[in-house]
């Protein structure tokens, strides 16, 4: 039997093969607890003969630890790995579980870009198999149910959780006086950078999600600067594209799989200088509509990215790892 595992009490938006168990994670208001009781459930409610696949990467390492200390086997298979290169005690730590998890013939990960795989590669200094997973888009109707917003012709939207670097950004806003930023900062960033942000920034902090959807759907063009080569701000991008947002954003491993060089409504920036930014702002408000949506980013991801995709690779997964 095959067993999805998440990290919410509730239903996701995730597609899974007929026939397979979805799994939810207990709720509480910390999320170590949910991740660690969520997986402690899972290990519990499967067996050696199925296949268990997380859709949290934290929670499959948690279920391997467990089943792997518990001496249950389990085959498991963390989707999208994400671990990020940090000079900290906290991430070496993290390294060396992932990369002990990732050691074992019952481990599988996925990866949402082969350039990050290879990267990961290098962080580990082990040369492991990952399965390339695409993300997943499942926002074709947005546009529609944003279609009365109305889009302001000055203003640059900046927001989400991980990854963000919003030093850059607030540098990139400070060196355009006269263009107005919405950016919406998780509660602690805020909290932290109330004294530096400069009077054509709108901070906005922890809106409800339909309220950060249409401040989106407002601006003229979506900015993220990212500060990790870990996958990071790829749902915002995705909503960006379908919403018909010119998107601009950090040249990582990650991104790369998802912009080209020939997309005209969206482009990559090498770096941290607010010049580069802002030259990439100014071109890409400068262009009419027609060359903009020319080769439009929401086309190039729903051939691999859409529902149906997801769910191939998905089926894919079980053939490959299940026991």
């Amino acid at each position: 039997m095959e067993y999805f595992l998440i990290d919410t009490p509730g239903d996701t938006y995730y597609p899974r093969p007929k026939g397979s168990i979805l799994l939810n994670s207990p709720t509480s208001s910390r999320k170590p607890i949910t991740w660690l009781a969520g997986a402690w459930h899972a290990v519990n409610r499967t067996k050696k003969s199925d296949l268990l696949i997380c859709y949290l990467d934290i929670q499959g390492i948690l279920c391997w630890w467990l089943s792997h200390l518990t001496l249950r086997k389990r085959k498991i298979v963390a989707i999208n790995l994400l671990l990020k290169d940090k000079p900290t005690i906290k991430n070496r730590i993290a390294t060396w579980i992932y990369r002990r998890a990732l050691s074992s013939p019952d481990f599988h990960a996925t990866v949402t870009s082969k350039e990050y795989g290879t990267w990961l590669n290098k962080k580990f200094k082990r040369d492991f198999n990952y399965y390339h997973l695409p993300d997943l888009y499942v926002y074709e109707n947005l546009s529609e149910a944003c279609a009365a917003y109305g889009t302001s012709p000055n203003t640059v939207f900046c927001g989400g959780r991980n990854g963000r670097d919003w030093h850059t950004m607030l540098e990139i806003a400070r060196n355009m006086p006269d263009t107005t930023f919405t950016i919406v900062f998780p509660d602690h960033i805020l909290n932290s950078l109330n004294q530096r942000i400069p009077q054509n920034v709108r901070a906005l902090h922890d809106i409800p999600y339909e309220s950060f959807i249409q401040e989106m759907a407002a601006a003229r063009i979506v900015c993220l600067p990212l500060d990790t080569e870990a996958p990071a701000g790829l749902i915002v991008i995705f909503q960006a594209a379908a919403l018909g947002k010119p998107v601009i954003t950090s040249d990582t491993v990650t991104t790369r799989a998802y912009i080209t060089p020939d997309m005209t409504n969206a482009t990559l920036v090498d770096g941290t200088n607010p010049t580069k930014w802002i030259s990439s702002i100014q071109e890409m408000m400068a262009r009419v509509p027609s060359e903009i949506n020319k080769v439009p980013l929401g086309e190039s991801l729903k051939p691999h990215c859409d529902k149906e995709a997801y769910l191939h690779h998905l089926k894919k997964l079980v053939s490959l790892y299940k026991p």
